[in-house]
């Protein structure tokens, strides 16, 4: 499971990385429908935002640099131009909520992801209580500061999720 995500993180590919582990792409996702809710389903997401910060850093490139784009005249090339289409970038920026997939995985794909591969490579299926959460560190030593740390990482609030529902009411 844990090499199907590695692969899944660096292709974006479920067919690839199925493949990859020698399973079809269909197996993947039953697989990941019948662990829903685990360590397993959790690294999908956070594989999956991988290509969501690859893309960003694409259209960032594209709204600041543009795209060049050739000019010929009679077959041959006579110049080049730059075009800059910003309009799916202003889309994405303001909507930032309807990209992803969870929001958790948003907010901390980038810590945790070797631990999480490890939890998922030598771990149960399930979560337990004892278990952080990935990307989530607790204060060393403090078992209490660590338990409202986590309470606080699922049930508090969420930039990014309030930011999405200040976006929709207004849409509305």
């Amino acid at each position: 499971m844990a090499l199907f995500l590695r692969v899944l993180a660096a292709t974006q590919s479920v067919s690839a990385a199925a493949s990859h582990v020698g399973m079809s792409r269909q197996s993947a996702y039953r697989l990941r429908d019948r662990l829903v809710g685990t360590p397993f389903s959790f690294g999908w997401d956070v594989a999956l935002e991988a290509g969501l910060a690859q893309l960003a850093h694409a259209m960032l490139d594209r709204a600041v640099n543009g795209v060049e784009v050739p000019h010929y005249h009679q077959g041959e090339l006579v110049g080049t131009s730059r075009r800059y289409d910003e309009r799916l970038s202003i889309w994405l920026m303001g909507n930032p909520w309807k990209v992803g997939r969870r929001q958790i995985a948003h907010e901390y794909s980038a810590q945790g992801w070797d631990r999480l591969l490890e939890r998922i490579e030598q771990g149960p299926l399930d979560w337990t209580q004892s278990d952080e959460l990935p990307g989530s560190l607790p204060p060393s030593g403090d078992a209490d500061k660590a338990g409202a740390r986590e309470d606080q990482f699922v049930d508090g609030p969420s930039w990014y999720c309030d930011l999405a529902k200040q976006g929709e009411r207004g849409r509305r």
